[in-house]
Order: structure tokens, then sequence, then C-alpha cells
């Protein structure tokens, strides 16, 4: 996994978060202003959000103040922000960047989503890992500011263009470069040290869990998902059992118990610590995992329902009959609805008679079932 203090390479989150920082502070520092233009890539409003205020108080300084993110119209950003609104198709949506400039000072973080994560976190926003790099130094600065500035193109209104144009001509004397790399040495340490420091910090208790399995709840889960960005890619697997009802009627409440802690700990099995599993109902399931491939998805449903149909050689002996159905998806909340949907189209198992074996229920004459493990891309 990334190293928090390193300049350039794999990034973590926490750690462009820092960066990110350091260089917003910089534009707010005694002695900057007008002659100093800010350029910021936040993909998605919500992260916006979050730095409002600070950037409120950047454009009341600074000679322009430019925010990019993808959004469906034009967003309520502060007096004096200039608004950039981009396709969710093009590069910069992808991109986290942060380029302050003036004639004598340049700091820059620039990183590109790579649609994957840290296996080992503790909440999908904190997982996302990104490439790129940070640093405060003029020349980057300089070279962020021109490239976002003809990326942008015709979107930056032309008195902003023109703004623009003028600090960069503005830049003439030579970099301190010695200058700079003292203070980037000082920042690495400082990032090295919050990261320590937040490792080390007491856990956080854990979300709500459910009281006869373990597993967690979706309420509980509103924190770990992060905000409805539509960033991190979610692996989801749906699983309903579809007698589980029935089974506390037939053998008792000690019996169910524990047919449901193996189901439980099935679904548990071979996760990562970033995935989790979660009870949505008496009968249904869910499996989480963030930045999974397609086909370790199906197949990790497919075993499932392997899995779960050989419980009854397990005690309590109890024969159950799983349906799973899977769905990649970015969207937030969840969408299980259309995971439900994919699932009726499934074909169930009905008890018949109820202690004497199972009798298939034929599929819709109407309609094409779709097999037990299949799955949509990306709803």
């Amino acid at each position: 996994m990334p190293d928090a203090d390193q300049r350039a390479g794999v990034l973590s989150k926490r750690a462009l978060v820092t960066a990110s920082h350091a260089v917003e502070r910089a534009a707010l520092a005694d002695g900057t202003g007008a002659d100093t233009v800010v350029f910021a890539l936040f993909q998605r409003l919500p992260y916006f959000e979050r730095e409002r205020d600070v950037y409120a108080r950047i454009a009341r300084k600074a000679a322009v103040t430019v925010v990019g993110m993808v959004d469906s119209g034009r967003p309520d950003l502060p007096h004096g922000v200039t608004p950039v609104l981009l396709r969710p198709d093009e590069p910069m949506a992808r991109e986290w960047s942060v380029a302050v400039l003036s004639p004598t000072f340049g700091a820059s973080v620039v990183a590109q989503d790579l649609d994957e994560i840290d296996p080992q976190a503790s909440s999908v926003e904190r997982a996302r890992l990104f490439r790129g790099r940070w640093g405060l130094r003029r020349d980057e600065a300089y070279a962020e500011v021109v490239r976002l500035r003809d990326a942008m193109g015709d979107r930056l209104p032309p008195a902003v263009r023109h703004q623009v144009g003028e600090v960069l001509a503005s830049v003439e004397t030579p970099a301190e470069v010695d200058i700079e790399s003292r203070a980037e040495a000082a920042l690495r340490h400082v990032a090295a040290r919050l990261d320590e420091a937040r490792a080390s910090a007491p856990a956080v208790p854990g979300p709500a869990v459910d009281p006869d399995t373990g597993l967690e709840t979706l309420a509980g889960l509103t924190r770990w998902l992060g905000d409805a960005t539509d960033t991190v890619p979610l692996g989801l697997v749906l699983v309903a059992v579809d007698d589980l009802t029935a089974v506390g009627r037939r053998h008792g409440t000690r019996v169910r118990m524990h047919t449901e802690q193996n189901i439980a700990d099935l679904l548990r099995g071979g996760l990562r610590p970033l995935d989790r599993a979660v009870r949505l109902g008496s009968g249904e399931f869910l499996v989480i995992q963030p930045a999974v491939p397609a086909a370790e998805l199906t197949s990790r449903s497919q075993h499932l329902e392997r899995r779960l149909s050989a419980l009854h050689a397990t005690y309590p002996f109890v024969d159950l009959h799983p349906r799973t159905t899977t769905m990649l998806t970015r969207r937030r909340p969840l969408p299980l609805q259309k995971l439900r949907a994919q699932l009726r189209e499934v074909p169930a198992v009905t008890l018949w008679p109820p202690s004497q074996g199972s009798l298939p229920i034929p599929p819709e004459q109407h309609g094409m079932a779709m097999r037990s493990g299949a799955g949509a891309w990306f709803r």
C-alpha cells in the first residue's frame, strides 16, 4: 500500500487530503492575493461542499478561482468561484487536482482516480487509491495551470482566461529550488506523522449489527458507504434463501438460529477487511465488495450458492434453496430494487411436502428466467 509521505506514485485518499489542504492553505497565506490563480478539480459536488468555506476565502483573495466537477446543473458556489461543469466521460471527471500559482510561488496536487481500493481500509472513501503527485514547485504548478486552462477551453469565461494569461506571463524569475525542496521535506514529515497518529487512534465502534447473525445491517453502513458521489464501483451479490422463514416453524427457534449462523459464516468467508456482509431481511442477504472485477463477483455468487445448497450436510442438517444475482454499480443509495427485480427472474424452489424433499417451481411462461448467479453490470 502507498506510503503517506511519498510525493508521487500510487497515493491514498488520506495522503491527497493532507497535500491538498497544504496547497489550499498556501493560497490563503499572508502576502498572497491579486496575483494568484487557483484551479481545483473535485470530481463531484459533495467533495467540494466539505471545502466550501475554504474556497470562499480563497476566492476573496485570489485573482481567479476555478472549480471543476461533474454535476447535473450549475452548482451554487461561493461568490468569486468560477464553476466548470465536466462531462462524466472526460478524463478530468476522474481527476483530483489543485494548482496554485503566483509570480513567485507555485504548488500543486494532481491525481487520477484508479477505481481501485486498499482492501485493508475501514471505509469505502478511505480505501480509494489514485495515481499522481504533489509538490511545492512553481514549474509544476505552472504546467498544471496551463494544462487545465487549455483542457477547459471555452468553458472558461474570456475575462477569466485573460486573468490567467496575465499571471502566467508574470512568472519570469527562476524558482527557488532549494526552498521548495526543504518545504516539501517538511510537509512529507508532517504527513507521515499524521498518518502514524491516525493508525494508532482508538478504533471507532462498529456499525449496528443483526443480533441473530452478527452480520451488519444496511442502516449501519451509511458512514462506511460514504457520500452519493458515483465514484467507487461496488460489487453486489444479493442472496435470497426462499424457505428460511419456514425453518423456525418446522424445526424450532434453536435450529433456525443455528442455520442463520451457518449462513452468516459462509457469507463472511473469504471477504477482505473492507468488504461487508449484510442482512437485509429474514431470508435476504447482501455481500458488498468495492472495486471487485466482474468475473470475481460472479465466481463469489456461484460459490455462495453452491455452499449454501450444501448446508443440508452440516448440523442442523436443514435443506436450503438459495438464489443469487449480482450487479456492479456506482450508485448510492444502493439499487436494491433492481437487484430484487433480477432475482425474481431466477427460478424459485418450494418445499413440498414440508419435510420430504423439494419440487421446483417452473419459470413463468412469458419472459426468460435468469440462471442463478447471473447479474448485471453498472446499473
